[in-house]
């Protein structure tokens, strides 16, 4: 009996170990945060509003930060040029998290802030990770200076 709770116990402790490896890592890929919401194909509406501009494009291809990318299916309802450059940064603000989000997978941690101060709650459901219970990440993504965390909703208004 004893010898097949050793036994069991190592197969556990190897899928652990094994499904922990596997997960998405801040600061693994090999492209910045602004390469990968350039090349992603959900991520092309968040790229008109964020990556073309030059004061955002800095940010995101040289500061370490999560980006909380809301998928193209949240944003195509929204056109740039109505916003006005306020709005904009407002919105990039309440998108970006630097510190323990960059450091650490977001399912491992309960809560951040966001740049704009406000506090983001991280919960899981099943499998799936929800920051304030209402938006879901449906991708992560490493970059060499973060991680690019696409999302099914917004985290502020513009």
């Amino acid at each position: 009996m004893r010898v097949r709770d050793v036994i069991l116990v190592g197969v556990i402790a190897t899928a652990l170990v094994m499904s922990a490896a596997a997960q998405v890592r801040p600061g693994d890929g090999d492209d910045t945060v602004l390469e990968v919401i350039t090349q992603e194909d959900h991520t092309t509406e968040a790229y008109a509003y964020f990556g073309t501009l030059p004061e955002f494009a800095e940010i995101l291809d040289e500061s370490t930060l999560a980006f909380f990318v809301p998928h193209d299916d949240v944003l195509e309802g929204i056109d740039p040029t109505e916003l006005t450059a306020d709005e904009i940064v407002d919105m990039f603000n309440a998108h970006v998290a630097m510190g323990i989000p960059t450091e650490h997978r977001i399912e491992l941690i309960t809560w951040f802030r966001t740049v704009d101060g406000e506090r983001i709650d991280v919960t899981m459901d099943n499998d799936t990770v929800m920051l304030n219970g209402e938006v879901a990440v449906v991708d992560e993504i490493a970059a060499s200076n973060g991680i690019v965390y696409v999302v099914d909703g917004s985290l502020a208004s513009p």
